[in-house]
C-alpha cells in the first residue's frame, strides 16, 4: 500500500471531472465483462457514498449553524455535483442543459454556432442563436442531442426572433420642410 498524496490529491474539479470521463472511454473499449465488474463495482461504491454523505446531511440538518454551513458547502460546484450525482439534492433542468451546452460547446464553436440558452420553464428549453442561425440539420442535431441527454427535456424551442430592422428608430427620423 502506498502512502502520500495521488497525483489526483492536487487535481482542480475539470482535470477530476476530465480524468473520469478518460477512464471511462478506456473501459467503454475493453470487453463486455470489464464493464459489466465496473459497473457493479461503481454502484457499490455509490451506494456505500450515498449513505455516508446522506448521514452526514441529516447529522447537519440537526443543527442551525450546520444547516447554514451546508448550504455554504453547496454553493461549491464540487459539492453541488457530488451531492446531486448521489441523487440528495435534486436539481432542476437548467444545470442538467448548461452541462450538456458546455459539452456540445466544442463542437458548436467549430461549426460558428453561437447559441445561448435562454430560459429552461420545467420540460421546456428556449434557445437562441446569436448571429446567423444555422442550417435546419444542424438545429435539428442540437435539438435530439439535449434531448437525449437531458432527462426529463421534453421540448426544446427557439425564442421569439427579435430581430432589428433598422439602426435608427423611424421615429427618430424627422423630414424638415426645404
Amino acid at each position: 500500500m502506498t502512502t502520500g498524496a495521488t497525483p489526483e490529491a492536487n487535481a482542480s474539479f475539470t482535470e477530476l471531472a476530465q480524468r473520469v470521463d478518460e477512464l471511462r472511454d478506456q473501459v467503454a473499449r475493453e470487453g463486455e465483462r470489464s464493464q459489466e465488474l465496473l459497473r457493479g463495482t461503481i454502484d457499490a461504491i455509490t451506494a456505500f457514498n450515498r449513505a455516508g454523505l446522506a448521514a452526514l446531511v441529516q447529522v447537519l440538518r440537526s443543527d442551525a449553524r450546520g444547516t447554514e454551513l451546508l448550504y455554504e458547502a453547496v454553493d461549491l460546484p464540487e459539492v453541488m455535483a457530488l451531492m446531486a450525482s448521489h441523487g440528495i439534492i435534486r436539481t432542476d433542468l437548467t444545470l442538467d442543459v448548461l452541462r450538456v451546452v458546455d459539452q456540445l460547446r466544442p463542437h458548436l464553436l467549430a461549426a460558428s454556432v453561437n447559441l445561448e440558452v435562454v430560459q429552461v420553464d420545467g420540460d421546456v428549453l428556449t434557445l437562441r442563436y446569436n448571429g446567423h442561425r444555422p442550417d435546419d440539420d444542424v438545429v435539428d442535431g442540437i435539438r435530439d442531442a439535449l434531448l437525449s441527454r437531458v432527462g426529463g427535456l421534453r421540448v426544446v424551442q427557439e425564442s421569439a426572433d427579435e430581430s432589428v430592422t433598422s439602426f435608427v428608430p423611424i421615429s427618430g427620423l424627422k423630414v424638415r420642410p426645404r
